[in-house]
């Protein structure tokens, strides 16, 4: 065999091949890559994102105010920490990384879990207000100027004990005491009320205010004096 027949015979079936390859189906992408990891990846680090953030408020919120100080520095001295390390290591194994932030991610749950119950609010405890039981000893009426900021007085009085407190008036506003202690203490105009209710007051002087943004600042305050 010459070698001009052979390539009489070879040369046909490579261009018949190239043909064959340029016509064929381009491969088809894995249903994974293609509808799976675009579409389940971002709900998943939403998801993991929300759980983080639960976990985190809840542990501030079992706390108090300094001890919400404290875990908030630790915390952004961690975050910080942690972005340096990971940035001085370029060649970290994915694997390892991915370790590391499952353990914060369990870490952080587990003291969400852990401070559930007591970031909870009860109702009671974080106002530091219980209505008193018996009868009271008296009772104030404060009503509310019509179509004006305003109380119908600016001081009234009362005897220690159980004082029994009235709130009447143009619907639409609310009375509270700016005492920490009487936090849980309010009255309301409204038709949801309540307008009525009794408080416990040892000798001194109590401010009066209606809690609806701007109207103590128009001028609807009062003071309580409560005498011995």
């Amino acid at each position: 065999m010459t070698e001009t027949s052979t390539l009489d015979e070879v040369l046909p079936e490579l261009i018949e091949s190239d043909h064959l390859g340029a016509d064929a189906t381009a491969p088809q992408t894995p249903l994974r890559s293609r509808v799976l990891l675009p579409v389940l990846l971002p709900l998943l680090s939403i998801a993991v994102v929300a759980v983080l953030v639960l976990d985190i408020s809840r542990v501030f919120l079992a706390g108090d105010k300094d001890a919400a100080l404290v875990m908030g520095i630790a915390l952004t001295v961690a975050i910080m920490l942690g972005a340096t390390l990971i940035a001085a290591a370029p060649r970290l194994r994915s694997s390892m990384l991915a370790m590391i932030l499952g353990g914060v991610f369990l870490v952080v749950s587990g003291a969400g879990l852990v401070s559930l119950g007591p970031s909870l609010d009860d109702g009671t405890a974080a106002t530091g207000y219980q209505a008193p039981v018996g009868a009271a000893k008296a009772t104030v009426a404060v009503q509310v100027v019509p179509n004006k900021f305003a109380f119908t007085s600016k001081s009234y009085t009362a005897p220690a004990g159980i004082v029994r407190i009235d709130y009447s008036g143009q619907s639409g506003h609310t009375l509270a005491f700016t005492d920490p202690k009487l936090a849980g203490f309010r009255l309301s105009t409204s038709a949801s009320g309540p307008t009525s209710g009794k408080v416990d007051l040892p000798p001194g002087k109590y401010t009066l205010y209606c809690t609806i943004t701007g109207h103590a600042a128009a001028g609807m305050t009062a003071t309580l004096t409560v005498t011995k």
